[in-house]
């Protein structure tokens, strides 16, 4: 009995450390477990970090890049000019000849009506010409009120090129020429520089006409007519007609030439509009101009405005 008891014991205390190995093995591994999880949420942790770190810096980068993207580009300032008008200058009022107020307007004394050639310039159409239909076309000469008109002084005068864009510049005056344009006895003055213009005088108000470059009088005769191209193969020959408010411009003849060795059968040849043949072309410009010299240009100076300008 007592050698049972004694076995039970030595067993039961046997069953006891294998208990004791197993559990601190259990322990063992779990705390290895419990380390590796540790490791491996800290390993995370700081892999969420640099995540978290690298997507604010991109976000950081991408924004700077989205603001650089967003800041507005400066842009020109556009500046919008005014045409310079005047009320009056010390001569506007006076009694005086033709002459008189043209020269004064030139030399800055006198104001100027301007007749803008898009508002006030028309094309005379006389009847039986085949001109198409353009609201700038007239049948006739008439007379226009004032009203609307810009008042301006010629010396600074600031309006000019094609389409009449306005600068911050007065124009630069080169040369003149006096010419009687319609035969009424009465002489206008042609100005070039920028633009081209003519100024005419009725009773004592002066107006002012610009006309396009392409078109203007690079040859004037002394009659009125005056010659012009508008481009590579064209001549062209007008006459103008100063009136209250307004001036017309009649086409005298139009001509498109080619040169040789082209097809000929591309010239035109043109009198007020109607179709003729070369030959009727150059006998009517043979009656028109034939013997007649081209006027001579004069420098845009005090000296030569009063010594040419003259009644």
């Amino acid at each position: 009995m007592k050698k049972i008891s004694v076995y039970i014991l030595i067993c039961i205390v046997g069953a006891m450390c294998v208990a004791c190995t197993k559990g601190s093995s259990t322990l063992s591994n779990f705390g290895e477990i419990t380390q590796s999880m540790s490791e491996l949420s800290v390993s995370e942790a700081e892999s969420s970090q640099e995540q978290v770190t690298k997507a604010e810096v991109s976000s950081g980068t991408e924004s700077e890049a989205t603001k650089e993207n967003e800041t507005e580009v400066p842009q020109e300032t556009i500046v919008e000019y005014e045409l310079n008008t005047v009320e009056s200058l010390e001569d506007d009022g006076k009694e005086m000849s033709v002459a008189e107020v043209l020269r004064s307007t030139m030399k800055g004394k006198h104001s100027a009506l301007e007749l803008f050639d898009d508002e006030r310039l028309f094309y005379l159409e006389r009847s039986g010409s085949n001109i198409e239909p353009n609201p700038a076309n007239r049948g006739s000469i008439e007379d226009m009120p004032d009203t609307g008109l810009a008042r301006i002084n010629m010396l600074t005068y600031n309006r000019g090129g094609f389409l009449g864009g306005i600068t911050p510049n007065a124009a630069s005056w080169e040369r003149f020429v006096c010419v009687d344009l319609d035969g009424n006895g009465t002489k206008e003055v042609i100005i070039y520089g920028g633009p081209y213009i003519v100024l005419h005088c009725v009773g004592t108000e002066v107006y002012m006409t610009s006309i396009y470059s392409r078109m203007a009088p690079y040859i004037i005769y002394e009659n009125g007519v005056w010659e012009a191209s508008s481009g590579a193969f064209d001549r062209q020959f007008y006459r103008l007609y100063p009136a209250k408010g307004a001036i017309y411009r009649e086409n005298l003849t139009y001509e498109y030439i080619v040169p040789e060795g082209m097809d000929t059968s591309h010239n035109v040849y043109k009198i007020k509009g109607k179709d003729v043949t070369e030959e009727e072309l150059n006998a009517y410009l043979e009656e028109l101009i034939g013997g007649l010299t081209p006027l001579e240009w004069h420098e845009f100076t005090k000296e030569n405005i009063d010594k040419y300008v003259v009644d």
